[in-house]
């Protein structure tokens, strides 16, 4: 997941709880564990 370096507090979110939710999901879609990364725009 490509996010802009401002918007990066919003994605990982309060305790990280946005980002482990995106995990969920993205693992759930795949019907297995996968591993999630968050980069940075310039990546």
């Amino acid at each position: 997941m490509r996010v802009h370096p401002e918007d990066i507090g919003k994605v990982i979110g309060r305790n990280g709880r946005t980002a482990k939710a995106l995990r969920t999901v993205a693992s759930a879609l795949a019907r297995r564990p996968m591993r999630v990364d968050l980069l940075e725009a310039d990546e």
